[in-house]
């Protein structure tokens, strides 16, 4: 165990039961599991990786933006004490290639420690990968569970033309082309550092995209439970929509009278889609799709199910904890695009989901300054002090105008 886990009880609940799995009939009963995010609410701290990092932290003066992250960090204490998790980054949003941290040991044992970065743009400064530990030092200073993003695709996906080059020629030279084995090599790596400090857990995402077969997958999972046996994973790996009596998707036609988007959408359900997760990526349905982030649907679906149950099961051997995660923009990390919650709505998400002991997660973005954008402040510091004086929330009422597809 961990000494920064140490200050952590982690809860454990044994359930014999079957009315929490899958769609699917499960006759044994389901096994121990550990809830450590049960009733929990937290928000995301997006902490560039790579290069973008070095960039982001550097003065404005210098040509840089001037992001003071660890300000951020407080912030997010201070403000919302009410708070059990946090989202931060080990690689950065949509790039496996740009970490947060440069040094790596295993890299170290198979190139030789001088010149062992497979590429500079794959990792900040020596100086800024301070940056994230001191970040993850302070939440777990003050109690807050950390949870990484860890994006599970392939680094030559996104990463420029050279930087691929760099990865392939390493994977080519040290692994004898398996890619897999060189990306649980590199991951490991880092997994071992943040180990040391504390981290709770990774929500890996384009899990689906990763360099390997479901086998490599689940050899890479057990890497990280190797490294950590406490770890939380949550895998962005596939998705579950409510379907009607007859099999068919429910599809959302409208959100109200002032819906301009003719897009029809399916409806997010947290169910246990893989064998690998504690809980549920949570993520919803796409935004691409015409999805708005604080839909009613899922107020009156997603929400609803996990106050009926807050964990499903894969395949019976395990439950796995509801988690929902969603932008509080009408975009994933972008400052400038729309507010979509107000307090009480995003208060009745939470006290919602967590009284049921579910847990929930609201995708937050930075203001210029490293710390979160003040609107955004102002909802969450609703929800913080409704939930420090319980107070009941407002009653969900469907939007005036709002409809399934088939109910006009």
């Amino acid at each position: 165990m961990k000494s920064a886990k140490n200050m952590i009880t982690i809860l454990t609940v044994i359930i014999i039961s079957t009315s929490c799995t899958n769609e699917s009939n499960i006759d044994s009963p389901v096994k121990t599991t550990s809830l450590t995010l049960q009733g929990s609410w937290g928000a995301r701290l997006y902490v560039r990786g790579g290069e973008d990092l070095n960039y982001y932290v550097k003065a404005i003066s210098n040509g840089g933006k001037g992001y003071n992250y660890l300000a951020g960090a407080k912030e997010i204490i201070n403000s919302y004490p009410t708070m059990g998790h946090v989202i931060t980054n080990a690689t950065n949003n949509a790039n496996s290639h740009l970490w947060t941290l440069r040094t790596n040991e295993n890299i170290d044992a198979v190139m030789g420690v001088s010149g062992a970065v497979i590429d500079e743009e794959f990792v900040p400064s020596l100086a800024n990968e301070q940056v994230i530990i001191d970040v993850i030092t302070e939440f777990k200073n003050a109690n807050k569970k950390v949870i990484l993003y860890l994006n599970g695709m392939s680094p030559a996906k996104r990463a420029t033309a050279t930087g691929a080059a760099s990865w392939n020629n390493y994977v080519a030279h040290y692994f004898s082309n398996n890619e897999h084995k060189a990306w649980m090599n590199l991951c490991e790596g880092y997994i071992k550092r943040f180990e040391k400090l504390g981290v709770d857990g990774y929500w890996i995402d384009a899990f689906s995209s990763y360099p390997g077969n479901d086998s490599e997958r689940t050899e890479f999972v057990q890497m990280i439970r190797n490294v950590d046996p406490d770890v939380i994973v949550a895998a962005n790996y596939d998705k579950d929509y409510f379907k009607d009596m007859n099999g068919n998707f429910l599809k959302v036609d409208s959100d109200g009278i002032e819906d301009s988007d003719d897009t029809d959408y399916k409806i997010i359900k947290l169910t246990a889609k893989d064998p690998w997760s504690d809980i549920t990526a949570g993520h919803i349905t796409p935004l691409a799709q015409g999805a708005p982030p604080n839909s009613w649907a899922y107020e009156e679906f997603t929400v609803a199910d996990i106050k009926t149950s807050a964990t499903t099961s894969y395949d019976g051997s395990k439950l796995t904890l509801k988690h929902l995660f969603l932008p509080i923009r009408s975009t994933w990390s972008s400052e400038r695009s729309e507010l979509m919650f107000d307090g009480e709505q995003a208060y009745r998400f939470v006290k919602n989901i967590t009284d049921a002991g579910g847990a929930v997660t609201f995708s937050t973005t930075t203001n210029i300054d490293g710390t979160t954008m003040e609107d955004e402040e102002i909802v969450l510091k609703y929800v913080n002090k409704q939930l420090e004086v319980n107070a009941a929330p407002s009653e969900y009422i469907r939007p005036l105008g709002a409809y399934l597809v088939g109910e006009k």
